[in-house]
């Protein structure tokens, strides 16, 4: 990091993630370890995002920081739990060190916990802390590695700022790329706009993992009623919920990846892609996506597409991701207009595909609003966004245009009437 203070900013953000992921907690925070110093940098918060402590010590101080360094040259989890006395011991410990001058502030004003299971979740550069009363559930823990990969590759971005500075003075980019590049050197809009792009993906892990709750109350019921015929379809149920619980999480993984290949331009690999089950699968991810977090949307799908289109060469990952975010901004654009439409409005959003003239075509259309004049002027700038604070990044579109363009040599097109709706065109060569 540049500054202390810059990190003291940044980690609150931690908490405000684990809160939104659902992941119960009381404490939480990253120790950064800089080997070549032999140091460790500790930010601790509560579920308020207050600071409780900060503190920079050398690996040998305390042996829990030796335990916490071995473990994490090893990448591996560290797990330890306390009692009061011992969180109480440790607090003494770090007061005599002068690491900690106000013990009321570090318990986070009150008295101290009497149990803590302290979950420590190794990252490149440290390891990211979650402290709670019980162990975190398997698929509360994979969220929480998630965040530890995505607070990762925002530190490391970080971490760049002062080589980013000095080679913007060498590009000959056009204003907007070096507004871009000085803008993705910003932690907490990385930070934002990751838990941007993987929100759907974590969505149906949480999705599944509460039906999969479900399904096992049912099967504990079936078991002690002897019906083992359905014992065993409930257990079909939970392993298929739990394959898709595991697909989506590593899809959150990739997409994650895949926003460091884009700040880094990275060299991804195109392969056949079956265009059509692409544009189909993430129109079902992104309306069940947007469905499990609000379950009063609604909106009708229109679905065209040509069997002409074919297999194409992509990087179907990136591809995905562009169609997953014009097809949440089209419902989006779709419930917005409802909230103040009549009851003659119907929210319809449509994806077509075609092939033509050694082009391949993808049109996602919708009903919504439109986008004014002035707004399509800037809509595939970084950063510009025309969603209230807190609903968008402003990075989803200015992606999608980098992926399009530069990653697939095609072209990224808006038009739109206000009133009536917007499309968006990717074009595409087909050989």
């Amino acid at each position: 990091m540049r500054s202390t203070s810059d990190l003291e900013r940044i980690t609150p953000l931690i908490w405000k993630e684990l809160t939104t992921l659902g992941v119960p907690f009381f404490r939480c925070g990253v120790f950064i370890i800089d080997e070549k110093e032999q140091k460790i940098h500790s930010y601790l918060s509560n579920p308020q995002g207050e600071s409780l402590a900060v503190w920079h010590s050398d690996f040998s101080l305390i042996p829990l920081f030796g335990d916490l360094v071995e473990n994490w040259k090893k990448q591996e989890m560290y797990l330890t739990e306390w009692d009061r006395e011992e969180f109480l011991n440790f607090s003494g410990v770090l007061m005599d060190h002068g690491l900690v001058d106000d013990r009321k502030r570090y318990q986070s004003g009150k008295d101290a916990p009497e149990h803590l299971v302290l979950q420590m979740v190794p990252f490149k550069q440290g390891m990211l802390y979650v402290g709670s009363d019980t162990h975190l559930e398997a698929t509360q823990m994979e969220l929480v590695r998630a965040l530890a990969l995505a607070f990762s590759v925002a530190y490391a971005r970080y971490e760049d700022f002062n080589q980013l500075e000095q080679a913007i003075g060498e590009l000959k980019a056009t204003q907007s790329q070096l507004i871009q590049s000085e803008k993705m050197a910003s932690l907490g809009e990385l930070t934002a706009g990751i838990a941007h792009e993987i929100k759907n993906p974590l969505n149906f892990v949480n999705n599944f993992s509460e039906v999969s709750r479900e399904l096992l109350e049912e099967l504990m019921e079936e078991i002690r009623n002897g019906d083992m015929e359905e014992v065993e379809a409930l257990t079909g149920d939970l392993l298929q919920n739990l394959e898709k619980i595991t697909h989506h999480g590593r899809r959150a993984d990739s997409i994650v990846k895949g926003m460091l290949q884009h700040s880094r331009s990275g060299d991804g690999k195109k392969e056949p892609t079956d265009l059509n089950a692409l544009a189909d699968e993430y129109m079902r991810l992104a309306y069940h996506g947007l469905r499990a977090k609000d379950k009063s949307f609604n909106a009708a799908i229109q679905t065209d597409f040509d069997p002409k289109a074919g297999m194409l060469d992509m990087i179907p990952q990136d591809m995905g991701r562009v169609l997953l975010n014009l097809l949440t901004n089209a419902f989006y654009a779709v419930t917005e207009k409802a909230q103040k439409a009549g009851t003659d409005y119907k929210p319809t959003v449509s994806i077509r595909t075609a092939r033509d003239n050694g082009q391949v075509t993808v049109s996602v259309k919708d009903n919504g609003s439109g986008i004014p004049e002035k707004v399509r002027e800037k809509i595939f700038q970084p950063f510009f966004t025309t969603k209230p604070t807190g609903q968008g990044t402003g990075l989803g579109l200015s992606l999608s245009y980098d992926i399009v363009t530069k990653g697939h040599g095609g072209t990224l097109q808006v038009a739109s009437e206000e009133g009536k709706g917007t499309e968006f065109t990717i074009k595409l060569p087909s050989a």
